[in-house]
């Protein structure tokens, strides 16, 4: 009985101390991971490197503005203006086709090439129009001789008549033969002069001094009434058509000289607007105003430009290029605070006159340091 009794405490405080040991084993495994941190943060933050230099504050070297070139910055007044996209025209354009049906011959011009009012562009075979010309002159001259004889018929019977040998019906025969010789003289006179010009149609010819643009046949198609050969433009008669918006109609007027850029030749253009047309696209809420160009050196249809149209002038806070100083993305100036110096970064937008426009970083009144050099052109290049 002793025995089981002395077993029985054993086995309770075994059961009593198990609990203990899993605690104190978890709160050691707390503090491991506590203390593994520490040492982290402490090496992160250079507690165990001796050549990491201690947090503090160092003095800056402070430059004066005593002896430097210096601008105030101000507004300027800037003409403003908004553009319009448009496109260069030809005034007029012709497509040259055949009047007749017969086939090309020759063609004398290729796409491109300028061509005098009235020069040949193009040959037809002109067999049927000749043989319609010969028939016609060989029914004239017999319609002449008819006539010849007619006349003749009329002088003899004319004084018989008088002498009344005839009768007033067989002279009254005679002098309707004679006026019916006489029109149909005349009637075949007149298609002889239609074959003629039929005969001319064989040989197509310029209608004005201009641009060929494209040739549309060759030789051996046949040519016929509304089928185009080739398409031409007027040369010196070019105007710009713009696509005005609805609002801004009221700043355009007939007979206003307006610029415009075109893009191909990076050169500006002047123009007199010439048409307004009455009608606006639903689409864009556009309307077409058409300026004729007083200069089309080098200019040709179809080339994109942009319109100017006035607007209210505006006030804008201009900056030199000289005191412009970049560095990397960034633009700077350096603004004069009493005798010292203060770099300050500055947002630049459109050039104005030998500057910038700021659009925030400084304002009207402050003194800026012009540095010249090679900080000027880094300036010129900030967009």
């Amino acid at each position: 009985m002793a025995s089981e009794a002395s077993n029985g405490r054993a086995a309770a405080v075994e059961t009593v101390s198990a609990p203990r040991r899993r605690r104190r084993s978890a709160l050691l495994r707390v503090a491991l991971s506590v203390a593994t941190i520490v040492v982290l943060i402490l090496w992160i933050l250079g507690a165990f490197r001796r050549d990491v230099i201690p947090a503090g504050t160092q003095p800056v070297a402070e430059e004066s503005a005593a002896g430097l070139a210096t601008r105030v910055v101000a507004m300027q007044t800037l003409p403003a203006a908004t553009e319009a996209v448009g496109t260069v025209q030809a005034e007029q354009i012709a497509s040259v086709m055949s009047r007749v049906v017969a086939d090309v011959m020759e063609l004398r011009v290729s796409a491109g090439q300028r061509v005098t009012g009235g020069a040949v562009l193009a040959v037809l075979d002109d067999r049927d129009l000749r043989h319609r010309v010969e028939q016609a002159q060989d029914a004239r001259r017999s319609a002449e001789a008819t006539l010849a004889q007619a006349r003749a018929d009329y002088a003899r019977d004319k004084p018989l008549f008088e002498q009344k040998v005839i009768t007033p019906y067989d002279f009254e025969h005679t002098k309707t033969a004679l006026d019916v010789a006489d029109a149909n003289l005349h009637r075949l006179q007149q298609a002889e002069r239609e074959a003629e010009v039929g005969l001319s149609y064989a040989l197509i010819r310029s209608p004005f001094t201009g641009t060929v643009v494209d040739k549309l046949a060759n030789v051996g198609d046949l040519a016929a009434p509304g089928k185009p050969l080739l398409t031409m433009y007027e040369q010196g008669r070019l105007w710009f058509a713009a696509n005005v918006p609805e609002d801004l109609l009221g700043r355009v007027h007939l007979g206003d000289m307006l610029t415009f850029r075109i893009d191909a030749l990076d050169r500006d253009r002047q123009g007199r607007i010439v048409e307004i047309v009455p009608s606006s696209d639903p689409a864009s809420r556009t309307v077409v105003v058409r300026l004729h160009m007083t200069d089309t050196t080098d200019v040709l249809p179809g080339m994109f430009g942009r319109l100017r149209i006035p607007m209210e002038p505006e006030q804008v806070l201009a900056l030199p290029a000289s005191a412009v100083v970049r560095a990397g993305q960034l633009t700077m100036v350096d603004v004069v605070r009493g005798t010292r110096l203060e770099r300050r970064t500055v947002q630049l937008g459109r050039p104005v006159g030998d500057g910038f426009e700021v659009l925030s970083g400084l304002a009207a009144g402050e003194t800026v340091v012009l540095r010249g050099g090679a900080e000027a052109l880094q300036g010129r290049a900030v967009r």
